[in-house]
């Protein structure tokens, strides 16, 4: 009898956990906490104002340079308040082993399982050690109910990477082959049926990276493909970044999904597109956001309520986070999900920069549609630095 696929992939996980285990005892490793962030939501819930806490944290045990490997375990969920408690919240997230300079060149082979890159989300440019440019407009605080949308795709499943950097500080080229394991591995994916519900399916993907001091490019094309029915769907995205003096841009567009069997060419409601100009003047900055949901994300999908949704945030912001101990503001938010229903939020927010953790209170006020029961939600959060 076969194995169904959360064995599979936890056999998967399980053996190269293994691996990196044993080779960790003979090459020195280092546990890292690259990323931390807790955001606690109140907000009325049947009558009751309940509190609920968004998590994310990810462990990494790393061999060094020479070993080439890494091992990652997540604590991901949308409300830790109620998590099972026959079992911890705390899973596997991620194993990788690399092979650099393969043939003397600046070439890299990574053999990986569990989640991996995200696309044009601005995250890639650390390789090149850039100053971060990704938009604040993404994540729990943002989107508490829905897809929490960071990035146009991420690579998930069991695969490998080429990775070929001929400059590395400015472009580097990626090649993705790997076998999707998107529902194997929901994590915090959006609402709505799973497009992968079956192993072998396998996916494909392209990216490059071009950095430059005033001028960033990422770009993205791929495909999925399930060799028993021969379904398929296709994929792609930009995201573009200039500055220039006190004045910066942003845009990402993309399609998350494209079945051509369903339409001949992509329609509206496939597009991923978020606009973001900034304008900063000394310590005060205007950032207005137009967003722009796509129907399917993260390969799930149709999301009830997506279809059609488009955003307008305005944000008036006074500091800088990385100057700054103390940053505030206030956000005006317009959501529109068709041209008869949206929503208007006022959202005063304060921010505060101690050593090692960034620290945002944020109360959001529902002034239309206007009712008492659902007037005010507030949010905590907390990010640590490490």
């Amino acid at each position: 009898m076969g194995m169904s696929k959360s064995t599979r992939a936890l056999a998967r996980a399980s053996f190269l956990g293994l691996f990196l285990f044993l080779a960790g005892l003979a090459f020195p490793a280092n546990i890292v906490v690259p990323k931390m962030d807790l955001i606690t939501r109140g907000a009325m819930s049947g009558g009751t104002f309940a509190l609920q806490t968004f998590g994310d944290l990810n462990l990494e045990v790393l061999g060094g340079y020479k070993f080439g490997g890494s091992l990652a375990f997540s604590l991901n969920n949308t409300n830790l308040e109620n998590f099972s408690t026959t079992s911890l919240p705390l899973g596997f997230l991620s194993a990788s082993i690399i092979i650099r300079d393969l043939f003397s060149a600046p070439l890299s082979l990574t053999y990986f399982v569990g989640q991996n890159d995200t696309f044009c989300s601005g995250d890639g440019f650390a390789l090149f050690g850039a100053q971060p440019i990704m938009t604040a407009y993404r994540g729990f605080m943002y989107f508490p109910t829905g897809p929490v949308y960071n990035g146009i795709y991420q690579v998930q499943g069991t695969g490998a990477r080429f990775e070929f950097v001929p400059k590395i500080e400015i472009f580097s080229l990626d090649v993705y082959v790997y076998e999707d394991t998107r529902s194997q591995f929901p994590g915090i994916s959006p609402p709505g049926p799973s497009i992968i519900s079956s192993p072998g399916t396998f996916s494909s993907d392209v990216r490059f990276l071009l950095n430059y001091a005033a001028i960033k490019v990422e770009g993205f094309l791929g495909g999925t493909l399930t060799p028993s029915s021969l379904d398929c769907f296709f994929r792609g995205g930009l995201l573009f970044y200039a500055t220039n003096n006190n004045v910066e841009f942003l845009a990402q567009i993309g399609i998350p999904k494209w079945d051509p069997a369903v339409d001949s060419v992509p329609n509206i409601n496939d597009f991923y597109l978020l606009v973001e100009p900034r304008l900063h003047m000394g310590s005060f900055s205007i950032i207005p956001t137009f967003f722009w949901h796509p129907s399917f994300y993260m390969q799930a999908g149709p999301n009830p309520g997506e279809a059609g949704s488009f955003d307008v945030n305005l944000n008036l912001a006074f500091g800088d986070p990385s100057k700054d101990a103390f940053q505030g503001g206030f956000e005006t938010n317009f959501g529109f999900q068709s041209a008869t229903q949206g929503a208007l939020k006022l959202s005063p927010w304060l921010g505060v920069s101690t050593p090692g953790v960034l620290w945002k209170l944020k109360v959001n006020t529902n002034v239309w549609p206007f009712s008492y029961s659902d007037l005010v939600e507030i949010f905590v959060g907390a990010q640590a630095e490490f």
